[in-house]
Formats: C-alpha cells, structure tokens, sequence
C-alpha cells in the first residue's frame, strides 16, 4: 500500500527519505520467541524494574526544546520493557480468535486498527506503523489480561530517566542510518544500556504519554512530569533505524500528530502494580 510521506516521517525530519531494504534481519540472542512473545510481559521476564530516583533532564547542546536542563524526581519504583513491543506482542493481543466475521478494532476516534499494521514483517521485529492513538486500543486489551498490572506508555521523563546513561558505542548499542540496512531489526540485537534496555537509541523511536510542548521544560514541575495538560502533538523519543547518527542520543525529541502511523516509530511499555484492597 502507498504511503503519504507525511505518514512515513517525523514533522521535524520529513526531508529524509528511506533507502530501499538492503538486508534481512539478523539472527540474534532474543529470537527465541519466548523473549518476545506476549507471556514474557506478563510474568515479568521482560521488564526492568527502575527504581525511583533524580536526574538531570533535557541538554544544553541539543534542539532549543530539550532545555533547559532541569532536576527531575522519579518518586515511585516502575517497570519498564526490556524490549520494544514486538509484533508477536502485538498480533496476540490484538487478534481475536472468536471475534465475528468483519469485526474490526478501533480507536476512541473510529480509527480500524489494525492486527499488524507493520511494513517491515516479523514476529521479532518491533511493531511500528502504529499510532498513539492505536497503542491506547492496545493498552485496553493488555490491561485486560493481568488483573495484578496496569500497562501504559511511559512519560517523557520516566523514559528520559531510563535511558539517560546509555552512554559509549552507539554501533554496538542501536540499530541506526549507518548500519541498519535501511530498515528494523529484531529487538534485542544489540548491547543493552546499562539499565537493561534494548534499542533505546535506535530501531524504532517510541511514542510517549505526554503532549508535546517545546517550552515545557521551563515550568515541568520537579516531582512526576506528566507534560502539557493539552496540545497538539504527542511525543516520541529516541532514534531509529533511518536516523544518522546525531539524533540518536536520549534527550532528542520529537512529535506528531496522535493519529499519524510512521515506520519508523514503535514503543514500549511501563507497568505499575495495581492497588489492591
């Protein structure tokens, strides 16, 4: 299917364009489906717990919107994905098996989302192509099959807290333009950060909970940043597979609209425990 080049990029990188696929995934550690497969979110193998904490956010030498650095308290332990959602993760909780014939899922605006929208395919590779708009029908789905957590998207800061150390070699490190083959590899390829994480930096960037506001930093409250109240925008964070390198660091930011679906845009998930009682 044809994509508007709208559809494909970021607002702020559009110009780029992608290469043609010049290689196939790679065979790697976590193609044992058990890494990537739904079961491993639910019995927590492929979380990592991150606990509370401070840190210094955004950067002084970066776009205008990643400052002003500013100190950030994380103030409650969460879990978050050691992987970016991957599109087995996707496809089991997206089908239905008993779902009538023509049903179809959609967003709270109408949208039909799809059971794999992804224009790369495979079970190990990160779903992508998928809207912010779409990952919320996702998270209903999810949070319905654990009683024990709630599953959502993690806020900006809470990723920028996760992946802020993800320091030394970017190609060992993350999939970007200079070594990806122009396309998304199977999640968990390269060296995790020291946090656990996998793909940080590169393979897909990951939507955020939070609107987008360029300004923000300067009034984002000390304690749990949660982002604008409203705006246009939703954020997305990290670098991907067609980035060179200069856009592939964790304080970059970058935004769309919540209903745009880009191939190179992915997530991953935070998980808290469910108040009980």
């Amino acid at each position: 299917m044809e994509r508007a080049p709208e559809s494909l990029f970021s607002r702020r990188r559009f110009l780029r364009d992608a290469a043609a696929a010049l290689a196939l995934p790679r065979l790697c550690a976590q193609q044992d489906p058990a890494a990537y497969g739904l079961t491993a979110l639910l019995d927590g193998s492929a979380m990592v717990r991150i606990p509370a904490g401070e840190f210094l956010m955004g950067s002084a030498g970066g776009e205008a919107d990643e400052g002003p650095v500013h100190r950030v308290r994380i103030s409650r332990d969460f879990e978050i994905g050691k992987f970016e959602i991957t599109q087995a993760q996707w496809e089991t909780v997206m089908l239905d098996p008993h779902a009538k014939a023509g049903a179809v899922r959609t967003t709270p605006e109408g949208a039909t989302v799809g059971s794999n929208p992804s224009h790369f395919r495979g079970a190990s590779l990160p779903v992508e192509s998928v809207s912010w708009d779409d990952i919320q029908a996702f998270l209903a789905r999810l949070n319905a099959r654990d009683r024990d957590h709630a599953y959502r998207l993690p806020t900006e800061a809470e990723w920028e807290y996760s992946c802020k150390d993800d320091a030394g070699s970017l190609a060992a490190r993350a999939w970007y333009k200079d070594n990806s083959g122009d396309r998304t590899q199977p999640v968990g390829g390269k060296q995790p950060n020291p946090r656990g994480l996998y793909d940080t930096l590169g393979n897909v960037a990951e939507w955020v909970q939070d609107w987008y506001g360029h300004d923000y930093y300067a009034e984002s409250p000390a304690a749990d940043p949660q982002g604008p109240r409203s705006g246009s925008y939703r954020v997305f964070r990290g670098g991907c597979w067609l980035d060179p390198a200069k856009y592939c660091r964790a304080t970059a930011r970058n935004f769309e609209f919540p209903v745009s679906r880009l191939y190179n845009v992915g997530f991953r998930v935070v998980r808290t425990a469910r108040a009980t009682g």
